[in-house]
């Protein structure tokens, strides 16, 4: 017996948030209750890039009626309703006899009609209806009905904000993950007090609150370090620190489950990655080299994940690589490598963008590019994910994304 095949996970996106990921029960019975939106958008494993979700779920056109004639108009020949059968009648039709003689029907058609109120519905939207409970069930989903009181589907549709989206790129841009409250408080302030007083802290913000759902063994233990730094009277710059340190090795640890989330998710975390690029760039180069370099773990961006000008768009990249570590610990994903071409039409946008051959050398040669100046390394790594960012097939643009984030994820 060949075990069930896995359920398609669903993401819906609405008002530049997304949600998720719902199964194709629980989207299945959304649809039927009338929450889906004609401007949601929806996308699912296969999915290049996200769908307007009434084209990937079409609305039924009703069925044409044609108004019924009355008595005067209808005639003669106007066919007349059949009476309803005895209970006996329809006992004995089922088991093939006559119920007029009681004698075998020998396969003779009754001109008995059922009366419409008895007869099951039929057409198209009814078979298709069926043969996906009929699948659902067979992947073990259970009945199409047992979700009228199913908490999550409740809860998620509680959720759902009810205006417009604004647009893909919105929802790209560290906008739609799951939790985003609180994105400008910083994880690395206010590191002082008892463990429950120092838990309700950290819970304030998003980063620990992802950290201690998918990790939370590993969270507790920060929790005492914490505890034993400050009663070591360490200030918060030393016990942000240590933290960032443990979040870096935390994160090379999960590199592969990271890599292996959905393609939203890691375009978010590439587009946090830039936008942090863009922003530091205008801080200094130093600060761009650092956060390339040596990522949280570099003291200077610690510094500025505790100053507010910095400390959402630093957050939102945390945010965004833990999320897809928890996405792809659920289920994970095998991307294609990168072909010639596309690589070749990469180059094509960068030499747009003014990259020359040396510049491609340089990039190219990971010695190299140790020994260059910082705002030459800032400069290259940021037209590298502007011209990914940028590219209008979604094919090329997954190859080349999941595999440039290898080293933003693991460095």
């Amino acid at each position: 017996m060949s075990p069930p095949a896995a359920q398609t996970q669903w993401y819906l996106a609405r008002d530049s948030q997304q949600f998720g990921p719902l199964s194709d029960t629980e989207l299945a019975k959304f649809i039927e209750l009338g929450h889906l939106q004609p401007t949601d958008l929806l996308w699912r494993e296969g999915f290049p890039d996200w769908r307007p979700a009434m084209v990937v779920f079409p609305p039924r056109k009703p069925a044409m009626q044609r108004p019924a004639p009355s008595a005067r108009q209808a005639g003669p020949m106007a066919p007349q309703t059949a009476p309803r059968r005895s209970a006996r009648d329809q006992a004995m039709a089922r088991q093939g006899q006559d119920p007029r003689t009681g004698r075998p029907s020998q396969g003779r058609r009754s001109n008995y009609t059922e009366p419409e109120d008895a007869a099951p519905p039929r057409g198209r939207g009814l078979r298709r209806a069926l043969a996906l409970i009929a699948c659902l069930a067979a992947l073990g989903a259970g009945g199409w009905y047992a979700f009228r009181d199913n908490e999550k589907l409740l809860s998620f549709v509680q959720t759902l904000p009810s205006r417009v989206p604004v647009g893909l790129l919105d929802m790209v841009t560290g906008k739609n993950t799951a939790d985003r409250r609180n994105i400008e408080s910083s994880p690395l302030k206010g590191l002082r007090g008892a463990p429950d007083a120092l838990d309700q802290t950290l819970q304030a913000t998003p980063l620990w609150r992802i950290v201690k759902r998918e990790f939370p063994d590993w969270y507790a233990e920060r929790l005492k370090e914490i505890v034993a730094l400050a009663a070591d009277n360490k200030d918060d710059a030393t016990i942000g620190q240590h933290l960032a340190r443990a979040l870096v090795a935390l994160r090379r640890q999960q590199v592969n489950n990271a890599l292996a989330a959905g393609f939203p998710l890691l375009k978010v975390v590439a587009t946090t990655f830039y936008e942090n690029l863009v922003q530091l760039r205008k801080h200094s180069s130093e600060a761009c080299f650092e956060f390339i370099s040596r990522g949280e773990a570099s003291p200077l961006v610690v510094s500025l994940l505790q100053n507010p000008t910095y400390t959402a768009p630093l957050q939102a990249q945390l945010v965004a690589v833990f999320e897809a570590i928890a996405d792809g610990r659920k289920a994970a994903r095998a991307y294609p490598q990168p072909r010639k071409t596309d690589y070749d039409a990469l180059g094509a946008d960068l030499t747009k963008l003014g990259w020359s051959q040396t510049d491609w050398q340089l990039f190219s040669d990971e010695r190299a590019l140790a020994r260059a100046g910082p705002e030459k390394v800032c400069q290259l790594v940021h037209d590298w994910f502007a011209a990914q960012l940028a590219i209008k097939d979604p094919d090329m643009q997954l190859r080349l994304l999941v595999d440039s984030l290898k080293p933003v994820v693991a460095g």
